[in-house]
């Protein structure tokens, strides 16, 4: 089944006009659309995007559907029909949309349509979906999704644009859940909504676009059981753009090493984001210079310790930290000379501060360089915005033990 696709709701737009002149951003526009049994959503969505203000027309266009889905949309975009004039329904969408030669070359070139597929443990090979039914099923869907989506957006010249208009229920979820995962700010997910009859199924044409001139459809009205004649021009097409957040905004460090499979992925992320929101419990060594995060021990120099002593004497005492490095600098030298009296001579609290004669802010950037270097390798990169300061705050927000 596919989504509902009504304009209940939402403001009409009608399409008379002709789009304005398509406007090129200087990043390459990949329209990515999951479909089911009606491949008009990608037309549909198509000329929506040609007919905002300014004209938006994708590059590529990547159809990712069931074998069945395969079947129907190579059927319904590239078979030549009367209706279209002896000619496709693609390659009519094109010279209705493209009137330059030189935008034909490299705009709306519609990619191979790529099956969904599964291994098959007996055959030994992938085999490609019917319909996505089962569990497994929407595993590999959203593998699949993901791959794709990882690959436009890990290429910093390319705008995603991914369409959930189509397919199951479960397909358009997922899309929407990957876009979410490693979608970029810049990025879009649409859906198409489309005016009665023209989303209908029983009617005659296949509805794809407002065509010119237009086309006379037929369909049977529900309520009369009679034939009815409509023309395609009182079709009435709107873009919706539905808002997600992107979680890789999150974890700007770790986007380039997340997991490859849906699950693994949403695992991680939900891990990463548990350990956002809570502040890591802090002890420093007395013996010797550690620093312990959660319960682990991370090993540092004398002169490491004495600035995390400092860094903690904040929350320690509850006072707000410094709102720069500068701004510490004599409060840190004055921490120094204390740290050095209320230390005996032996100890390596002692012999850190005297030998550290007066700090600065190259001390400070190296030692903080130093500081980060160790906490990554310990495994403590989530929580690294916790453990050390941040632009605009010379401070840090931990729990100290």
């Amino acid at each position: 089944m596919t989504p509902p696709r009504s304009d209940a709701g939402h403001q009409s737009i009608r399409l008379h006009p002709a789009p304005t002149a398509p406007h090129r951003p200087p990043k390459e526009i990949v329209l990515l659309a999951v479909t089911g049994m009606t491949p008009a959503v990608v037309t549909e969505t198509v000329w929506a995007l040609a007919h905002e203000q300014p004209a938006l027309i994708p590059h590529r266009v990547r159809i990712l559907t069931t074998a069945a889905g395969k079947r129907c949309a190579e059927e319904q975009l590239h078979s030549v029909s009367p209706a279209f004039g002896e000619r496709s329904v693609w390659e009519t969408l094109r010279r209705s949309l493209l009137r330059d030669r030189r935008q034909q070359s490299h705009l709306l070139i519609l990619e191979e349509i790529q099956v969904l597929g599964r291994p098959v443990a007996d055959e030994g090979r992938m085999r490609g979906i019917e319909d996505v039914r089962t569990a497994l099923d929407n595993e590999a869907l959203a593998d699949a999704l993901l791959e794709e989506i990882r690959g436009i957006t890990e290429n910093p010249d390319t705008l995603l644009i991914a369409s959930v208009a189509g397919g199951r229920k479960s397909m358009s979820a997922l899309l929407y859940a990957c876009v979410s995962l490693l979608g970029r700010p810049e990025d879009r997910i649409t859906h198409v909504l489309v005016s009665e009859p023209f989303d209908s199924p029983g009617l005659s044409p296949s509805f794809f676009f407002p065509t010119k001139p237009p086309l006379e459809h037929t369909y049977r009205d529900p309520k009369t059981g009679g034939v009815q004649a409509v023309s395609s021009d009182a079709a009435r097409i709107e873009l919706a753009d539905l808002p997600f957040v992107p979680l890789r905004l999150l974890f700007p460090r770790q986007i380039g090493s997340f997991p490859g499979h849906f699950t693994a992925l949403v695992r991680s992320c939900s891990q990463q984001l548990a350990s956002l929101t809570q502040k890591p419990r802090i002890t420093l060594g007395h013996d010797r210079p550690t620093l312990e995060v959660n319960g682990s021990l991370v090993g540092l120099s004398g002169r490491e310790h004495l600035l995390y002593a400092f860094l903690l004497d904040c929350p320690r005492k509850g006072t707000r930290p410094f709102l720069a490095q500068k701004n510490a600098i004599d409060a840190l030298n004055q921490f120094r000379s204390r740290w050095a009296k209320d230390h005996p001579e032996g100890s390596f609290q002692h012999q850190a501060a005297r030998g550290w004669e007066k700090c600065d802010t190259e001390d400070l950037r190296k030692l903080l360089s130093s500081l980060r270097r160790k906490l990554k390798a310990a495994g403590f990169t989530a929580e690294l915005d916790y453990l050390l300061p941040r632009r605009g705050s010379f401070g840090i927000d931990v729990i100290p033990a």
